[in-house]
């Protein structure tokens, strides 16, 4: 289980048959927030999550140009969007050898929005030769309708 600083009403994302993977490996330059927005406006515009999209824009820039300030220039940051039904993961890393905080009671800037914003959100030990961390977020579809 993941760790989680926001209450979560209903159980998190699980994979299941229809579940869609898309991955975009950006540079770590400058231009990697920008990327990365534009990469999560045309999946989930495709999509039935459409209004997941802004609070999903958003809270992808700030963990890629936290990813994009904290790690080499000579490394990539990978973005991985895991959609269903149900809503969306949102996963961020990059090749940086510093770990990212688990989520505290006090987070910096990005963390705070990812804590007042997300569904669900933490970060997983990456598996690589660097052993960093991954930053990921999770948005729930509303189910009721207005």
């Amino acid at each position: 289980m993941h760790p989680s600083t926001a209450t979560v009403a209903r159980p998190p994302i699980r994979v299941s048959t229809g579940a869609r993977p898309y991955l975009l490996t950006a540079p770590n330059q400058p231009t990697a927030p920008k990327a990365a927005r534009d990469f999560v406006r045309a999946v989930l515009s495709r999509t039935g999550l459409s209004p997941l999209l802004d609070t999903a824009v958003l809270l992808t820039s700030e963990a890629v140009t936290h990813s994009h300030l904290r790690a080499p220039e000579s490394t990539d940051i990978l973005l991985r969007i895991l959609t269903t039904d149900d809503g969306l993961r949102i996963s961020v890393h990059d090749e940086g050898t510093s770990r990212i905080p688990a989520p505290a009671p006090e987070p910096g800037h990005c963390l705070l929005l990812l804590a007042h914003l997300a569904d669900r959100w933490g970060t997983t030990p990456f598996e690589g030769p660097t052993r960093s961390t991954s930053l990921w977020f999770e948005l729930y579809a509303d189910d009721t309708t207005a």
